[in-house]
Formats: structure tokens, C-alpha cells, sequence
């Protein structure tokens, strides 16, 4: 007599005997590396004894930190551009804004400094530190909407932390993806006529890519800075008007985009361009991590 039941289940043993067969073939023991540790739930660690797993913005981070957006300025010219502190004498800022303040002929440390409303910062030369140098990204010429970054080196140091210890030095955000779903900007804005801009704090939710691509949808012109469209290393914070009269399409220093963890405050972009398009509430970033390798070499090179 045939029995189809048995001939299944034999069946279905030997498939189940064969798939166990090929799992046990493919991995082992031998297989398990330090790759991936986290996939096995080992978790980096980080102490004095493994700091050279660190990559060197990272070492350098102080933890208990606080952002002082400062200001460089020119004597040729009437504007200024945001910059924060990433060293004692380095500040990260945007190479399109330098590119206003300086002329091809003119050597930025002829005319190029800085200003910070924070007294125990400087203690001489009036609040100001005269520049010495500006690095642009090597790719900047090529693609500028895209690699608006630019490092700018001081003359002499700062101080890097205030009387209590709390370092005033930006760290930079080493990972693609972030720990929080809110954003805060620093920026001067235009508000009284004919005054100088004044600043503000802003909290701004990140939002998802798609639904920026859609807000970017609604201008009658694209972007010629940003031709090649959204980017997976940029990232987009929506305007939720923060109560006051000053929309995202008007005139604004804008950056750059901080992330708080914990006591610890990151830089985590930059500003591309401004849309002076009032039916857009969003604004374009490309993330810091996008840049983190060129701006170690700069600001400490050789260091590993």
C-alpha cells in the first residue's frame, strides 16, 4: 500500500537534514571575527588602554562642552560669517561665505579675524584673533554646494575652556546616522532695519529625506548649487517658526547644526545654500561626517 504521508515526512527530513546540514557548513567558530563585534553584542570600549580605536575627533571631544557660535569678519568688507571652534586655533565654518569676505589677490591674514562676545576667551587685541590661514576642501571648486566647508586657522590659540572647565570647542559627529530627532540651530538673523543682525537659538525637528525632497518639490527654480539633487550625506530640519517673525526664507547667517548627547554638544552640519523661497520651510545640511577624514588632516595632521 502507498502511503503519500510518510513519503512527505521522509521527504521533509531530508530537506530539514540537508538546510541544517548547509547552516552548519557555512559558519562556525571559525567564521567569527572582530568585524562586527555589536552583531554579537560586544560593545566597543573605550578607555585610556584602546584610544587609538578612536578616530581623532573623537579623542580630541571634550564632553562637557558648550558651543559659542563666533563671528569672522573682514576690514574690506561689510559681512561676516558663522564659524565655531573645533580647536584652540582652528574654526569650521562655510567656504561660500569666506568666498565673500575674501578677494583672490587678498592673503585672508591681511584682513581676515574673528570676534566672540565671551571675555575670558581672548583678553587682548580688543576680543579679536586675526586669522592666519583658510583651507578650503579639496573638492570645493568641483562641487561647492556640496562641499561648502572651509577650515580656518588662527594666528595664535585660544583658550579653550572657561573658569568652570567647560570647553567651548564644537566636537564633531562621527556617525552617519543620529541619536536625536531634534536639531539646534545657531544663527543671526535681520531684524531691525538698518541694525546690525541679531541671534537666536533654535530647536528644529530632523526631518526624513523623502519629505524634504517634497518640500524641495514646491520651488518654481531649482538650485543650481545643488544640481545633482538630495544627497544621503545631507540632512534637512524643518522651519516650526520658534514664535517669532523670521521664516527660513529670510535673510539669515544660518549655522551651523548642532545635536545635543547627553552633556556633550555636535557639530553635525553645515548649510548649503539659502532658499529665499517662502513657500519652502526646510533647510539642506551636508553632514560633518561627510568631511570628518579631510578635516582631521587639517586641523591635526600626522595624528593617528
Amino acid at each position: 500500500m502507498f502511503f503519500p504521508y510518510r513519503w512527505f515526512i521522509v521527504f521533509s527530513v531530508t530537506v530539514l537534514s540537508s538546510v541544517t546540514s548547509e547552516i552548519n557548513q557555512t559558519f562556525s567558530l571559525s567564521n567569527v571575527t572582530s568585524t562586527h563585534p555589536s552583531r554579537y553584542h560586544a560593545l566597543g570600549l573605550f578607555n585610556n588602554d584602546h584610544t587609538s580605536r578612536k578616530r581623532i575627533a573623537v579623542r580630541k571631544c571634550q564632553s562637557n562642552n558648550f558651543i559659542y557660535p563666533v563671528k569672522i569678519l573682514s576690514t574690506e568688507q561689510p559681512f561676516f560669517c558663522p564659524a565655531v571652534f573645533i580647536s584652540a586655533d582652528s574654526l569650521l565654518t562655510t567656504a561660500l561665505c569666506l568666498k565673500m569676505l575674501q578677494h583672490k589677490d587678498e592673503h585672508p591674514s591681511s584682513h581676515m579675524f574673528l570676534t566672540i562676545d565671551r571675555e575670558n576667551v581672548f583678553f587682548y587685541e580688543s576680543g579679536r584673533r586675526y586669522v592666519s590661514k583658510v583651507f578650503y576642501h579639496t573638492k570645493f571648486d568641483d562641487e561647492p554646494g556640496y562641499y561648502n566647508v572651509a577650515i580656518v586657522k588662527l594666528r595664535y590659540p585660544v583658550y579653550d575652556s572657561d573658569p568652570s572647565g567647560r570647553s567651548h570647542v564644537s566636537c564633531l559627529w562621527p556617525e552617519k546616522h543620529f541619536r536625536n530627532s531634534k536639531a539646534v540651530l545657531s544663527e543671526w538673523f535681520e531684524f531691525e532695519p538698518e541694525q546690525n543682525p541679531s541671534f537666536r537659538w533654535l530647536d528644529l525637528p530632523i526631518i526624513p529625506q523623502e519629505e524634504c525632497r517634497n518640500e524641495l518639490g514646491k520651488m518654481e527654480q531649482s538650485l543650481p548649487e545643488l544640481s545633482q539633487g538630495l544627497q544621503d550625506f545631507q540632512t534637512c530640519v524643518r522651519d516650526n517658526r520658534n514664535s517669532t517673525v523670521i521664516q527660513f526664507c529670510d535673510a539669515r547667517s544660518s549655522g551651523p547644526l548642532q545635536m545635543s548627547v547627553g552633556n556633550t554638544v555636535y557639530v553635525i552640519g553645515l548649510p548649503t545654500v539659502h532658499i529665499d523661497d517662502c513657500t519652502v520651510h526646510v533647510e539642506v545640511f551636508n553632514k560633518i561626517t561627510h568631511y570628518l577624514d579631510w578635516i582631521e588632516s587639517v586641523v591635526w595632521p600626522g595624528q593617528e
